[in-house]
């Protein structure tokens, strides 16, 4: 957290700037840079370009600005402000205070707006031209031939293939469970174990998640989210869902239906 559908819901609000004149920058501090990038590179390559477009890859937003693309990445605790305006009141694992301490990147611009990155633990980092072709197909855009085609040829566990930014990008942990709630699938599965079917359940589960869940407004809203507790059912079966570690990440799911 935050997934793609916060990203996307950032990069939305990011795009009233564009055409702007970049005029400050800041960084909270050299350990939120990453990819070699120092600030003065960064002040040196964006200050008095204009911004001419925004963009998303799975949880990178991507401003290009001038010949530059800065990308930033919200970490688990990242939101983006523009204008003073915040663009998701209440994220999951942070607060939703808005305190000076956690700013770690912002621009200023000519006419006196501002972009701002609060990042209160500070996992996210701020690069000058992010590799792009490190990563997967967007999971909002990928195809259905795609993504069944990903999953006949690995042999990694469908949560790890899931969560392979790599090999698709933008779904975290949220989205992963609920994806594979949703599909009957558990998460351990081996994912060239799927037949026909199974795959079909799957993609399709990609993708009406994120539509259902963009639609309700965050990653964190969906059916299973409620009862990710020690004592929590699934909301399909009433079955008591186990807990496991999955991809080195905590893992809910129900060993009733997800097979």
């Amino acid at each position: 957290m935050p997934e793609l559908i916060e990203v996307e819901i950032y990069r939305k609000a990011a795009a009233r700037t564009v055409g702007r004149t970049v005029s400050t920058v800041s960084v909270s501090g050299n350990n939120y840079l990453r990819g070699g990038t120092s600030h003065a590179d960064l002040r040196s390559a964006v200050c008095g370009g204009q911004l001419g477009r925004v963009r998303r890859k799975g949880k990178l937003l991507l401003l290009e600005i001038g010949k530059t693309v800065v990308g930033v990445r919200f970490g688990m605790t990242g939101r983006l402000i523009v204008d003073g305006e915040v663009t998701i009141n209440e994220l999951l694992y942070t607060t939703d205070e808005v305190k000076d301490r956690h700013v770690r990147f912002s621009l200023g611009f000519n006419d006196g707006g501002t972009l701002v990155v609060l990042d209160p633990r500070a996992f996210g980092n701020v690069e000058l031209n992010p590799d792009e072709s490190s990563l997967g197909p967007d999971a909002m855009r990928i195809s259905n031939n795609a993504l069944q085609g990903l999953f006949q040829k690995s042999r990694s566990t469908l949560k790890a293939l899931l969560l392979n930014q790599q090999k698709i990008s933008g779904i975290g942990n949220l989205l992963c469970d609920e994806i594979l709630w949703r599909s009957g699938a558990a998460p351990a599965r081996i994912s060239c174990s799927l037949n026909c079917d199974e795959i079909e359940r799957v993609s399709s589960a990609v993708k009406t998640t994120i539509r259902d869940l963009t639609k309700r407004g965050g990653s964190h809203l969906g059916e299973l989210q409620p009862q990710r507790h020690q004592k929590g059912v699934c909301p399909l079966d009433g079955a008591r869902l186990n807990q496991s570690t999955v991809a080195g990440r905590t893992s809910w799911w129900c060993p009733e239906h997800q097979l």
